[in-house]
């Protein structure tokens, strides 16, 4: 996803969330910095909300001085999750900004509400059901062999394209 907000010109990009919060959030700021370092791109922080984790996130007032108090008006916000994605819209809308013609804003995870905003969300879609039968899956293994050694597992993701990226040529 990143690439492609790349590929379609935009070099100033932001990552919402605190990268602290879980090993989740941690792994999605991670992989953002290094694509934007594989492209050459530096990590602006100052385009960027890294807050420590707090409600504040989800409050639209809170976002919206954090948003204007940065030195630029990034062309892209990839957010930590769907939820903090919809409050940034809101917030981004309050500062009289367009989505996605002055802010391409993405999410993660695939939560229903991000079908039904305006503009409808981009995000990447997990694959619920499969995660939860891979950890029955691993919790009935362990019960039967309580030795047996850890392991991690990863699933597929989708990236789901929607309004909230969609620009259309000038």
């Amino acid at each position: 996803m990143i690439r492609r907000f790349l590929e379609g010109g935009a070099r100033r990009l932001g990552f919402v969330g605190d990268p602290e919060h879980c090993s989740s959030f941690r792994l999605r700021f991670l992989a953002f910095t290094m694509v934007l370092k594989q492209a050459g791109v530096p990590l602006d922080r100052s385009l960027c909300i890294l807050d420590e984790d707090a409600p504040d996130y989800s409050d639209v007032d809170w976002l919206y001085e954090k948003l204007r108090q940065m030195p630029a008006v990034p062309d892209a916000l990839f957010c930590a999750n769907d939820f903090l994605a919809l409050s940034v819209i809101r917030a981004l809308k309050r500062l009289g900004l367009s989505i996605p013609e002055d802010v391409m804003v993405a999410g993660f995870d695939g939560t229903p509400q991000s079908a039904v905003v305006e503009p409808s969300l981009t995000t990447v879609q997990i694959p619920n059901p499969e995660i939860g039968y891979a950890a029955a899956d691993i919790l009935l293994e362990r019960i039967r062999d309580p030795d047996r050694p850890f392991r991690v597992t990863y699933v597929q993701t989708t990236p789901v394209w929607r309004n909230s990226t969609d620009r259309k040529p000038s």
